[in-house]
């Protein structure tokens, strides 16, 4: 049979249709499959940002409790007050909190102390002895004297955040001023990594840092100088351990947009599958002031992807190929080859040979197409006997 005369057959036709729609069949299942892996990882990794963000606000609420704890042990100290509130001497107060600063310092991890004056002026920072006398205008010391009351949050300086709890300093029921302790948070990132294994780095908005004051901090740490990296970031702390690569992860236009944890896609970074999100830092004025980028490692996840849809495409096409197969052959059987052996009858009944019966048991389409050509040749024979006998 000729291509041509192939076409035409009913055998190519249905085939044609069977394959058609099998094909349509794999594209749409694994579609479907592909779409839920997409859906799954997204899931997974978004809920990753979302439990990091979980993770360094109780970092936040534990350390500022143990800031606040550590505050009492001052507050209740009669001779570290009684010296505040003479006024008289600045270096005789250094010398009395020394010791109860560096004991805290060492305990606790707090790496600023301050005695404010009710007028916002500062009187000593024992933590840097030689500067005083500037007007503090951050928020936490705003609240707390607005409010009398405790407050803290994570406010940013001019090289980056650090945790303040600020409270009323009471002598003899009246206000004396202020008492001030910080902690420095650029160590939260790694103990987020510990809890959840999520790679973080912290990227501050540059309109809140001072770049002079930025660079000089960095150098002295002996820190390479980043603050080129990012156009409108400068990343502050990161638990990778090339912060080039991680600034280079950092697309700047979406993450602009975060304003909740959010899953920003995947990533191939060294041969591993990082999915990306970030979440906002927000200062204790509730502004946010920049973003914490998080790279959560999916490599076996994608991989486990990738492996399950080559086995669904394998599986898929033995089951396609064996079921055109099944179907080629039942159509020869059942189909075609009646079809074909109708056919023949047909012609030998058409060149005069009406002794031959068709004969079927068959009750479906093409048995009832048996039948009727039975008929007719039933027919045609009784006429062709009458014309004989006319004759």
């Amino acid at each position: 049979m000729d291509f041509g005369a192939l076409k035409r057959s009913i055998r190519f036709k249905m085939l044609g249709g069977i394959l058609i729609l099998e094909l349509l069949m794999v594209i749409v299942y694994s579609g479907i499959m592909f779409v839920s892996a997409r859906n799954s990882l997204a899931l997974t990794a978004k809920t990753a940002v979302e439990r990091s963000q979980g993770v360094y606000n109780l970092i936040l609420q534990g350390d500022t409790k143990m800031l606040s704890a550590a505050m009492d042990s001052f507050a209740t100290n009669e001779s570290v007050r009684q010296t505040y509130v003479d006024h008289s001497d600045r270096l005789k107060l250094l010398g009395v909190v020394q010791d109860l600063y560096r004991a805290n310092k060492a305990r606790h991890g707090i790496t600023h102390l301050y005695f404010i004056d009710r007028d916002g002026i500062c009187y000593l920072r024992a933590h840097d002895p030689g500067n005083f006398g500037d007007t503090i205008q951050r928020d936490t010391f705003l609240q707390a004297r607005a409010a009398g009351k405790t407050v803290s949050g994570i406010e940013l300086g001019k090289t980056a955040f650090a945790l303040r709890v600020v409270s009323p300093y009471i002598h003899n029921g009246a206000l004396a001023g202020y008492l001030e302790f910080g902690e420095e948070i650029d160590h939260f990132d790694q103990l987020v990594r510990r809890e959840t294994g999520v790679d973080v780095a912290v990227l501050v908005d540059k309109q809140y840092l001072d770049e002079a004051q930025y660079r000089k901090t960095l150098k002295a740490a002996g820190k390479p100088d980043n603050w080129d990296e990012l156009k409108g970031y400068a990343m502050v702390s990161t638990t990778l351990p090339n912060a080039k690569a991680a600034a280079a992860m950092a697309g700047e236009s979406e993450l602009r947009k975060v304003l909740a944890p959010e899953y920003l896609g995947t990533i191939t970074n060294d041969s591993r599958s990082l999915a990306k999100g970030a979440f906002p830092l927000k200062d204790a004025a509730g502004k946010q002031v920049g973003v914490v980028l998080t790279l959560n490692d999916v490599t076996d996840q994608v991989r486990n992807e990738h492996l399950a849809l080559l086995i669904l495409i394998l599986v898929t096409a033995l089951v396609f190929v064996g079921s055109f197969i099944a179907a080629a052959a039942y159509l020869r059987v059942e189909v075609v080859g009646p079809l074909v052996h109708l056919t023949e009858q047909a012609k030998e009944i058409s060149m005069g040979n009406v002794e031959l019966k068709l004969e079927t048991d068959r009750e479906d389409e093409i048995g009832l197409l048996i039948k009727s050509f039975e008929r007719m040749r039933v027919s045609l024979k009784k006429s062709m006997a009458m014309l004989t006998r006319k004759d």
